[in-house]
């Protein structure tokens, strides 16, 4: 099984570019614990009511306020491979308000359940109208799982992975570290 568990983690490097000892130290210590971990993460991909893009949207705001540069960059990587345009993602990061505004609620809920700022009732209403009553608890459990990634790592003796790479110029994008 630990074989399996192992092409797992060798598969997530390769997708997202980055290491995952994290996950090597979780298996180690647990097999079972890690297949636990594994069983979770289709709470992350999780969507019937709410649109893939909203999805995205709210996880990257969720992980921008994790503060954890190499999960922000895996989390920017699948919005624009999703179909989110690069402008879009800059924008959203930069606390842009030209940012459409369903797009602006979604990622103000994702950085909200990561522990930031109280979202405004009217991005509340109009996500809900939107979505739905569904749909919206969908968003927040996506954005909620997306933090497990960074709270493992710091947990687990990472946080040095975790560090925030410099903004390059005013535009809230995000250099990509050298590995």
């Amino acid at each position: 099984m630990k074989s399996l568990f192992n092409k797992i983690i060798d598969a997530s490097e390769k997708e997202t570019g980055y290491p995952a000892d994290y996950m090597r130290d979780m298996l180690r210590a647990s097999g079972w614990g890690f297949f636990k971990f594994l069983l979770s993460m289709p709470t992350i991909r999780h969507r019937k009511h709410a649109a893939d893009a909203l999805h995205l949207i709210a996880q990257l705001g969720a992980t921008q306020q994790e503060a954890c540069g190499p999960c922000l960059e895996i989390s920017k990587k699948y919005a624009q491979q999703n179909g989110i345009s690069d402008v879009t993602v800059r924008q959203l990061l930069a606390n842009s308000e030209q940012t459409e505004p369903i797009d602006r609620a979604a990622f103000l809920l994702g950085a909200h359940v990561a522990g930031g700022p109280p979202i405004n009732d009217s991005d509340v209403t109009a996500l809900k109208d939107v979505v739905g009553e569904k749909g919206y608890t969908e968003l927040v459990m996506s954005s909620a799982a997306v933090r497990i990634f960074p709270a493992l790592k710091r947990g687990l003796g990472y946080a040095d992975m975790c560090a925030m790479p410099e903004r390059s110029g005013t535009d809230g994008a995000i250099d990509r570290p050298a590995m």
